[in-house]
């Protein structure tokens, strides 16, 4: 589970997320980790919704493609996706969603992927523009990282005050991937004001003999 925003124009992409990943049983605070996979010999990256674990796995499997950007690669993601799909038994209520995005060597400007479980991972090109995960209205951003900062706030009210078990959780920090100029950069502009809470929370309930 994870609140992702992006946005894919020509010649440049930015890919925020947030950190926290939650227990999927007790659904409490577990660790927090990076959501996005830098791709750089393919000047790309990818990113998932959904099950974490299979897209862990994806990109472990990507990575041994012989392909030369995210283009060629999608030639080949459908049906290892496939495999990946009946191995965690996804469902129409258990979802995975894969992102790809680089530059393409072939149309010389960046493009966008998205392999869907719900239709069993079949390619689909992403049209240029802003996306936000879990949706926020009329969302718009012009200045970078204040936006997509106000835009992830606004994510996190709105799942706060959703029931438990509707909640994406979304915290820890908020990071950044951007792709321009066939160069890539990640940092971290954001950290949530409960980060600290978050994290005792985390340790107290460690094992004993991993503290």
């Amino acid at each position: 589970m994870t609140a992702t925003i992006f946005n894919i124009a020509p010649h440049q992409v930015i890919v925020v997320t947030d950190t926290l990943a939650v227990a999927g049983d007790t659904r409490t605070p577990y660790f927090f980790t990076t959501k996005f996979y830098p791709l750089p010999h393919l000047h790309g990256a990818m990113f998932a919704t959904g099950v974490g674990d299979l897209a862990t796995q994806w990109f472990v499997k990507l990575e041994r493609f012989l392909v030369r950007d995210i283009h060629h690669l999608d030639e080949f993601a459908r049906p290892t996706l496939q495999e990946l799909g009946l191995q965690f038994g996804l469902n129409q209520t258990n979802t995975t969603t894969i992102y790809h995005i680089g530059y393409s060597e072939k149309e010389s400007q960046y493009i966008g992927f998205a392999y869907r479980s719900i239709a069993d991972f079949a390619s689909e090109r992403l049209e240029y523009g802003l996306r936000t995960k879990p949706g926020v209205p009329d969302a718009a951003v012009q200045s970078f990282p204040d936006d997509f900062i106000r835009l992830m706030e606004q994510q996190r009210a709105d799942d706060l005050a959703l029931p438990v078990e509707s909640r994406v959780f979304i915290g820890g920090e908020i990071q950044a991937l951007m792709l321009q100029d066939k160069e890539m950069t990640i940092q971290t502009v954001y950290r949530f004001d409960d980060y600290e809470e978050l994290y005792e929370q985390m340790c107290n309930a460690l094992p004993a003999n991993r503290r």
